[in-house]
């Protein structure tokens, strides 16, 4: 009995670490258990890695059935798939431009201050000038102002003829006088390549070429503070569609420069054609209008030159289906 209290009591020792040699016997273990464990310990590592490629190479061998679709290499192109598809070419705006309805009715003078227009709706797209003034120079004497009233026993016709600039334009017959005009917003451009009108009977030479709109004395201040707004707009508009048709000309320089050029003289123009209206510095209204007719003169480029292209590649598409004699 005693024999067996005395190792209980041995065990109790070691376990609790109570044993002053306990804790060198458990060192010496621990260095004997590391150098006897050293041998195995450096292949853990790579027996480890080697079993997780075995097993991953497993699960790709039973996910490919037989049937089963591979994913494509990185790079490839799948049928019907847009990536790596080359970007769709910018477009313009999309500007609508101006309809009759903001001039019938409205007697639009010349620079703001001097002869008279108005219009009626006409037959189809036409319009009706039912009232013209044209304010001049005494033939016989330069020096002194004139005018002359254009009467007519029906009003005068303007045959719309298209939007070559993206402007509705019609051409207005006047005997003495022919001229053309586009239809703005509000006003109209009216363009004479002859020049000054001589109408002898009334000793008066008269141009009515120029920008027409409404008197500047009628322009109050809620319409200023809408054209302040709209003018950022505008601007905004014509540098998006001058970007988009010069992007258009791709490499071609002759085009790029002609492009460039046209649109670094429109300030030019702008400036010699408002000028001379009314309180334009406190208004703007003819700068605003003509920014605006330049965005859609620069759309109707952009659509000229698609529309170009498309023939030529139509004409070309049938010349290779037709057959060979």
């Amino acid at each position: 009995m005693k024999f067996w209290r005395d190792a209980a009591n041995h065990a109790i020792f070691r376990r609790a670490g109570s044993s002053p040699s306990s804790g060198v016997e458990r060192r010496a273990s621990t260095q004997r258990s590391q150098v006897r464990a050293g041998f195995p310990l450096r292949h853990v590592f790579p027996a480890a890695i080697l079993a997780l490629i075995s097993v991953s190479s497993l699960a790709r061998a039973q996910l490919m059935l037989p049937g089963a679709l591979q994913a494509p290499p990185a790079g490839s192109e799948t049928p019907g798939s847009d990536r790596g598809a080359a970007p769709a070419p910018p477009k313009p705006i999309g500007l609508k431009p101006p309809t009759d309805a903001s001039v019938i009715g409205r007697d639009l003078l010349r620079d703001g201050s001097s002869g008279l227009i108005a219009f009626q709706r006409g037959a189809a797209k036409d319009l009706q000038i039912t009232h013209l003034v044209l304010a001049g120079a005494a033939i016989s004497s330069p020096s002194e102002d004139c005018r002359v009233e254009v009467v007519a026993a029906t009003p005068i016709e303007a045959k719309f003829i298209g939007l070559p600039n993206g402007l509705a334009r019609y051409e207005v017959a006047v005997e003495a006088c022919p001229f053309s005009l586009e239809l703005l917003d509000g006003a109209v451009l009216v363009a004479r390549e002859q020049g000054a009108c001589d109408f002898a009977a009334a000793d008066c030479r008269a141009d009515p070429a120029g920008f027409w709109g409404p008197a500047a004395e009628s322009i109050d201040a809620a319409q200023i503070k809408q054209l302040e707004r709209a003018r950022g707009q505008a601007e905004a508009n014509m540098r998006a569609n001058f970007r988009v048709l010069l992007k258009s000309a791709g490499k071609d320089k002759a085009a790029i420069k002609r492009i460039a050029g046209e649109q670094a003289g429109f300030s030019s123009q702008r400036e010699m054609i408002c000028r001379n209206y009314r309180q334009e510095d406190a208004h703007g209204f003819c700068a605003l209008r003509m920014t605006q007719a330049r965005a859609l003169a620069l759309e109707a480029a952009f659509n000229r030159k698609g529309e170009a292209q498309a023939g030529e590649n139509s004409a070309k598409a049938e010349g290779k289906r037709k057959p060979k004699l």
